[in-house]
């Protein structure tokens, strides 16, 4: 097996996580993001994280990368899609969140099903996925 450099700011990763989050009704990046961290940080315990971190589990660093639909500016270039950060940060319960990167990529789907109580407009109903990736390490 070989293992390459850790990430920048990392002198040890101990591990990495990914998960998807979706939003079928109303297309709120946001909520999908949310959903992506939570997936990626439920199926696992460490807990030796304290003792494997100097200084403790408050001194983890976390490194984030979403991977999210972008939208096209006025000229059709991709932009990043507005995402409320300090929601996707509530999701993390210690360490130093690092600077989230936000990657074009997750997808946007067709549902062919519009519920404006849910949030649809007339104008889109399309199901967005978002996929996260944490890496945790100090």
């Amino acid at each position: 097996m070989s293992i390459t450099k850790a990430p920048p700011g990392f002198r040890e990763v101990i591990l990495i996580e990914s998960g998807v989050g979706t939003d079928q009704h109303g297309q709120d990046l946001t909520k999908a993001c949310v959903r992506a961290c939570k997936d990626a940080i439920s199926f696992n315990s460490v807990p030796s994280l304290e003792r494997l971190v100097p200084g403790g589990a408050g001194n983890a660093l976390l490194r984030l990368q979403l991977a999210v639909p972008f939208d096209s500016s006025a000229d059709g270039l991709p932009t990043p899609p507005a995402i409320d950060m300090a929601e996707v940060q509530a999701c993390f319960a210690y360490g130093k969140l690092l600077p989230v990167e936000i990657l074009q990529g997750g997808a946007r789907f067709e549902s062919m099903c519009s519920v404006p109580s849910l949030g649809d407009s007339a104008e889109d109903s399309s199901w967005v996925y978002a996929i996260a990736c944490v890496t945790v390490g100090y």
